[in-house]
C-alpha cells in the first residue's frame, strides 16, 4: 500500500468501482476553466442528459470538455421528472410548485381526496417501464466514457421531499397496496383483526387517510400506518427498478440519488432505501450517513460543499472522516475558477484539503477500515410514524398546511436516536444501525454483538420481542431510551407494552432511561462494562465538543479527532486530554513523532483540520513506517 495509490471502493455485485475520493465539479465550465479545474485536484465534472433526445453524438459533444481536461463526466438527473415528480426545477417558479398547487386545492375543499393521488404513480408499470427505458438508452448513449455515476433524480421524494403527505390514492398503487397487504396478513382474518375492520374482499381495502386517524379514540393507527410503510415499499421498488435499468445498460453503471434527505416521511427508510443504489449523495442530517452505511456497507456516500461557507473545511474534513468518498462543488458565480482560468479564493481555500485527499491523509484514510462495536441500534420507523401521529392528532385536518421543511423539526425519536449515538461517540464507539426485520431474523446473533439500544421505540413487534429477549438471555445487554413497545409493529397500541416485564425486572443487563436523563453516560459506562465492551478513547478538559473517529489499518488503529466548528478556538487548535484504556503506544502521524508509551496524553485539536494519531501495541516496525505511513525512518 502506497499513499499515491488510490484506495478502491469494493461492492458486492459490481467488484472494483470506486477510483478513490473524487471532487465533482456541478456547473457547467469552459474547456479553459475544467483544465485548471484539473490542476486543482477535481476528478469530475457533471454532464446534463438529454431526458427525450439524447444520442451518442450529442453525448459525446458534451463531455468532450470535460474528458479533454482529464476530468471524469457524470451523467445527471436522468430521470428527476419521474421520482421528484413534486420537486424540481421549473423556469420562473419555485421547486415545489406542484406540491403548493396541491395544499391550495386541499385548503379550498378538505374532502378533495384528488390531491392524494401522485402524478405520475410510482406503481404505473407502464410510466416506470418509459423510464426504465431511458435509463438504459442514456447508459448506452454514454457508456464510451464510462461515466463515474448516473443520478436518477436530485432531491427524490414521494411527495415534496420529507412532506408527511397521503400519497397515493390511484388505482395502480391502490391495487399494489392490497397485494403487499395480502404478503404481510395472509388472511382478511388478520387483516381485520388488526386493523379493527369488516372487510369481506381485499379488492375492497382503501386506506385511510390522515385526517380521518387523527379522530380515532382508540389507538389503533395500523391501517393508517400500514400504508404509509407500503408508500415507502413503493418508492424504493421504483428506485430499485431504476438501479437495474441502469445496470441493464452497462454492468459498470453507476445508479445514484442526490439530495437525500434526513430518516423521515417522504420515502426517507434508510433500511429500504439504501440497499437500493450505488451511491448516495445526502445532506448529514439525522443520522442518515451512518444509516445508510449500515444499512448497504457498500454504498459510495458523498456531500456538496459550498467553499463559500466559512464553515466549509470543517464541513469537508467531518464528512470524509465519517466515510463520505467525494464531494460536489457548487460554484454558480465561477467563483472557484473565473471564466478566463483565474483561480478564485474558493479554490486556494479548498486546495490544500485537495491536496490531502489525493496524497496526505486522505489516501491513509481510506486504506483504514472504520473500527465498528458490537453495539446495534435500532432504526424504527414504524416508531417515528407513531410518535408523529401522537405529537400531531389535534391538527386534523390542519396537518395537509405543514411542508417538508417543518417535517425536519426535532421530536421524540430523532431526539433518542441523536443523544444515544452522540453518546457512544463521546467514547470512540461506533455502532450499526439495524431494523426490526434484521433483528426478527437473528441478525443479533449473527452480527455477534453485545447490546442493543433501542431510543424511542414505541412500535415493536411480537417477532422482534422475542428475538430481543432471547438476545438478554443468552447475555446480551439491553439499554432502552424513552418509551418502548406501546405499539405492536403495525401501530395498534398493546394493552400492555411489549418488553414490559423485562424492563421491570432486576437483571443488570437490561436498563431503561428517560430521553437525555443526566445518568445517561454513567449508566452507558457500566453497561459497557457489563458487556464486555471496552471503550476506546475518552476526551477531557476539551474547551468544546471534539469528535472521535477510529479506524483499523493493521497493525495499528488510527485516532482522528475534530474539534466542533462552533468552538470559540474555531480555526485555531487548543489543547485536548485524550484518555485510553491501556497503555499504547501514541505517534502523531503528521508530525511523524512519537507520543509517548501512555494511556493519558494532551495534543492539539483543531476544527479545521483533524488530528491524526496512530495507536499501536508495540513500536512501529522500520517496514509500518515507510510503507504505510511513507516515513525516512521510524520515530
Amino acid at each position: 500500500m502506497t499513499l499515491a495509490t488510490p484506495a478502491l471502493a469494493h461492492d458486492e455485485t459490481h467488484g472494483l468501482v470506486w477510483p478513490g475520493y473524487q471532487i465533482i465539479m456541478w456547473q457547467t465550465k469552459t474547456a479553459r476553466q475544467y483544465q485548471v479545474l484539473r490542476s486543482l485536484g477535481v476528478t469530475a465534472a457533471r454532464v446534463q442528459a438529454d431526458r427525450h433526445g439524447e444520442t451518442r453524438a450529442s453525448a459525446a459533444r458534451k463531455v468532450e470538455p470535460i474528458v479533454q481536461a482529464g476530468l471524469r463526466p457524470y451523467v445527471e438527473n436522468i430521470a428527476t421528472d419521474f421520482y421528484s415528480a413534486y420537486h424540481r426545477w421549473t423556469p420562473g417558479k419555485p421547486k415545489n410548485w406542484r406540491f403548493l398547487a396541491l395544499q391550495a386545492r386541499i385548503a379550498q375543499d378538505p374532502q378533495d381526496k384528488s390531491v392524494f393521488v401522485r402524478q405520475p404513480s410510482l406503481s404505473d408499470r407502464h410510466a416506470l417501464g418509459r423510464i426504465e427505458t431511458r435509463l438504459t438508452r442514456i447508459v448506452r448513449d454514454y457508456a464510451f466514457c464510462r461515466p463515474l455515476f448516473f443520478n436518477l433524480g436530485d432531491e427524490t421524494g414521494i411527495a415534496d421531499l420529507t412532506a408527511a403527505w397521503d400519497f397515493d390514492y390511484s388505482k395502480p398503487s391502490l391495487d399494489a397496496f392490497r397485494v403487499w397487504l395480502r404478503r404481510q396478513y395472509g388472511t382478511l382474518a388478520a387483516l381485520n383483526r388488526e386493523w379493527g375492520t369488516h372487510y369481506r374482499f381485499w379488492r375492497a381495502i382503501v386506506p385511510p387517510t390522515t385526517t380521518a386517524t387523527m379522530a380515532r379514540t382508540d389507538g389503533n393507527y395500523a391501517a393508517w400506518s400500514d400504508f404509509k410503510a407500503f408508500m415507502d415499499v413503493a418508492f424504493v421498488r421504483a428506485i430499485r427498478a431504476g438501479t437495474d435499468a441502469i445496470h441493464r445498460g452497462a454492468p459498470w453503471a453507476q445508479s445514484a440519488i442526490e439530495g437525500a434527505q434526513m430518516p423521515g416521511w417522504g420515502g426517507y427508510n434508510y433500511a429500504l432505501l439504501a440497499p437500493a443504489v450505488d451511491v448516495m449523495e445526502l445532506y448529514d442530517a439525522g443520522q442518515n450517513l451512518a444509516l445508510a452505511q449500515s444499512f448497504h456497507p457498500g454504498i459510495i456516500t458523498l456531500t456538496t460543499t459550498h467553499w463559500s461557507n466559512p464553515g466549509a473545511l470543517h464541513q469537508a474534513w467531518r464528512e470524509f472522516l465519517r466515510g463520505t468518498r467525494g464531494m460536489i462543488l457548487w460554484d454558480p458565480d465561477d467563483r472557484f475558477v473565473h471564466p478566463d482560468g483565474a483561480i478564485g479564493t474558493q479554490a486556494k481555500r479548498a486546495e490544500p484539503f485537495f491536496r490531502q485527499m489525493h496524497t496526505g491523509i486522505g489516501p491513509l484514510i481510506e486504506a483504514s477500515k472504520r473500527a465498528m462495536a458490537p453495539i446495534a441500534v435500532l432504526y424504527s420507523p414504524e416508531s417515528f410514524r407513531i410518535q408523529w401521529m401522537l405529537d400531531h392528532r389535534n391538527l386534523k385536518a390542519a396537518w395537509t398546511k405543514r411542508g417538508s421543511a417543518i417535517e425536519n423539526e426535532d421530536d421524540a425519536v430523532r431526539r433518542a436516536r441523536r443523544e444515544v449515538y452522540r453518546m457512544l461517540a463521546r467514547l470512540g464507539l461506533t455502532p450499526h444501525f439495524v431494523s426490526e426485520p434484521q433483528i426478527a431474523t437473528g441478525i443479533l446473533h449473527k452480527a455477534h454483538d453485545q447490546m442493543l439500544v433501542l431510543p424511542q421505540t414505541l412500535a415493536l413487534s411480537l417477532k422482534s420481542a422475542s428475538a430481543i429477549k432471547a438476545f438478554v438471555k443468552k447475555g446480551g445487554v439491553l439499554l432502552t431510551v424513552g418509551q418502548t413497545g406501546l405499539f405492536d409493529g403495525h401501530g395498534r397500541r398493546l394493552s400492555k407494552p411489549e418488553l414490559s416485564h423485562l424492563l421491570a425486572s432486576a437483571n443488570p443487563r437490561v436498563v431503561s432511561l428517560p430521553i437525555a436523563d443526566t445518568q445517561l453516560m454513567p449508566t452507558l459506562l457500566n453497561l459497557l462494562k457489563t458487556a464486555g465492551i471496552s471503550w476506546q478513547a475518552r476526551v477531557e478538559n476539551a474547551t468544546g465538543q471534539v469528535e472521535e473517529y477510529i479506524y483499523r489499518l493493521p497493525p495499528v488503529k488510527l485516532l482522528a479527532l475534530l474539534s466542533d466548528s462552533t468552538s470559540k478556538q474555531h480555526g485555531g487548535a487548543h489543547p485536548v486530554t485524550i484518555v485510553l484504556p491501556k497503555v499504547t503506544y501514541v505517534y502523531d502521524i503528521r508530525a511523524q513523532k512519537l507520543i509517548g508509551k501512555t494511556d493519558r496524553f494532551t495534543v492539539d485539536v483543531s476544527s479545521t483540520e483533524p488530528t491524526v494519531l496512530a495507536l499501536s501495541k508495540a513500536p512501529l516496525s522500520r517496514r509500518s513506517c515507510t510503507s504505510v505511513f511513507q516515513w525516512r525512518s521510524c520515530p
